[in-house]
């Protein structure tokens, strides 16, 4: 899984990239909401 023989590295790395994308989409969330002020 993506080149790496160890899963607990595969693991941390998805981890790494669901963290990514749930800052970006809690940010965008966030950033509209304070436009309805």
């Amino acid at each position: 899984m993506l080149g790496m023989e160890d899963p607990i590295i595969a693991l941390a790395w998805i981890g790494t990239i669901v963290s990514m994308i749930g800052c970006v989409a809690f940010g965008v969330i966030m950033w509209n909401r304070g436009e309805e002020e």
